[in-house]
C-alpha cells in the first residue's frame, strides 16, 4: 500500500477546501493518507473517513512531526501550501517530492508566491491529485471534517433543544475573523440582530473564546456561544439552522460542508475564489475590490470595504429564508 503526505499548513479554511482531495484519492486508489496542518486546524480532521494520520505543525513540534511521519512509513509527499519550509519538511522526512513548492515569507513579503491553478480554492486544491493520475470531477467536491465524538453530540443536541426554547429559529452567525478589515462593521451587525428580534429571534453567535467581549459589545439580543464548541460540532449547529450569516474566515467553511444556507460578507476578499456552494455572497462595490490587502489597507476606518456594505443588502436576502 502507498503511503502518501499531504501538507497544507494554511489557514482553517484551507485545511476544509484540502478535504476533497483526500477522498479522490482513496476513492481511486489504495493508499494510507497523512495530513501535515498547522496545530489550529489539526482537530478538524480527527475522525475524518478520508484520512488515516494527522500532524500537527508547529516549529517546536518539528523534530518530534519527521519522526512520527517516518515512523509510519510515508514514501511520498504533495504540497499542496507550495512553501519551501513544507517541501525542506517532506525530504526530511524522507519522502519523495510529487511537487516542490518554493514560497517564503519574510516579514510581510511573500516571495515565489504559490501560484493558483484553478480559480475556486475548493477546486486548486484538489487539482493536485493529477500528481497521481487522478482526475478531480469538479461537480463532486465535497468539503468534509471529522466526526464528533458521541458525548460532544449529545451535548450539542441537548444545547440546542433548550436554545429552541429561547428562539424561533435557530440562525448562526460568524461575526468576526483575526484580520480586522475582514469584519463587518458592528453598527450594521446589530441593526441585524434587531431586525431579528423583532420577529422573535436571538441568533446565535460563535466563535472562540476570545471572542466573546467582542460579541456582547454589538447591540440587540442574541446568544453568545463563542467558546462552547468545537470546530467540528458546528456542523450539528448549522444543520438546525434556516441560514447562517458569516465574514470570509474558517468557520464560514465548516459549516458550508452542511447543506444550510449562508450569506457571505467578503471584502478585500474574492468569492470567485472562496465563496461556498451554499453561500450567497455580499461583496463591496469600492473600485479597489477585491485587493487581498487586508492586513495594509490605506483608506481610514469607516471608509473600507467592508463598511460600505449596508444591512439593507443582508436583509433583502435573509427576508427569503425567513
Amino acid at each position: 500500500m502507498r503511503k502518501i503526505l499531504v501538507i497544507n499548513r494554511l489557514g482553517i479554511g484551507d485545511v476544509v477546501l484540502t478535504t476533497p482531495l483526500a477522498k479522490l484519492i482513496k476513492d481511486n486508489m489504495n493508499v494510507r493518507i497523512g495530513y501535515v496542518v498547522a496545530g489550529k486546524g489539526a482537530d478538524l480532521l480527527k475522525q475524518h473517513p478520508y484520512i488515516d494520520d494527522v500532524f500537527p505543525y508547529s516549529k517546536k513540534a518539528k523534530k518530534t512531526i519527521l519522526q512520527d511521519i517516518k515512523a509510519k512509513g510515508y514514501e511520498e509527499a504533495i504540497i499542496v501550501d507550495e512553501r519551501l519550509s513544507s517541501t525542506l519538511l517532506a525530504w526530511k522526512a524522507g519522502c519523495r517530492l510529487l511537487n516542490k513548492g518554493f514560497e517564503v515569507t519574510i516579514g510581510k513579503k511573500r516571495l515565489f508566491q504559490r501560484p493558483n491553478h484553478e480559480v475556486k480554492a475548493i477546486e486548486d486544491f484538489a487539482s493536485y491529485s493529477r500528481l497521481l493520475g487522478v482526475d478531480p470531477q469538479r461537480g463532486d467536491l465535497k468539503a468534509e471534517v471529522g466526526a464528533v465524538e458521541t458525548v460532544r453530540a449529545a451535548f450539542v443536541s441537548d444545547w440546542l433543544a433548550e436554545t429552541k426554547k429561547k428562539t424561533s429559529k435557530i440562525i448562526l452567525v460568524v461575526p468576526k475573523t483575526a484580520v480586522t478589515h475582514k469584519n463587518w462593521n458592528t453598527d450594521e451587525l446589530a441593526k441585524f440582530n434587531i431586525y431579528l428580534n423583532e420577529k422573535g429571534i436571538r441568533p446565535i453567535y460563535i466563535g472562540s473564546n476570545s471572542d466573546r467581549p467582542y460579541i456582547d459589545a454589538i447591540a440587540g439580543e442574541k446568544i453568545n456561544a463563542a467558546g462552547k464548541f468545537g470546530l467540528r460540532e458546528l456542523p450539528l449547529l448549522a444543520k438546525e439552522a434556516a441560514f447562517a450569516l458569516a465574514m470570509c474566515t474558517g468557520p464560514l467553511h465548516i459549516i458550508a460542508t452542511t447543506a444550510v444556507p449562508i450569506i457571505a460578507i467578503y471584502g478585500p476578499t474574492d468569492p470567485r475564489r472562496w465563496a461556498p456552494a451554499t453561500a450567497i455572497p455580499i461583496q463591496s462595490s469600492l473600485p479597489c475590490v477585491p485587493c487581498q490587502r487586508w492586513a495594509d489597507c490605506p483608506k481610514p476606518l469607516g471608509e473600507r470595504c467592508m463598511d460600505e456594505i449596508k444591512f439593507d443588502r443582508v436583509c433583502e436576502i435573509m427576508d427569503k429564508f425567513l
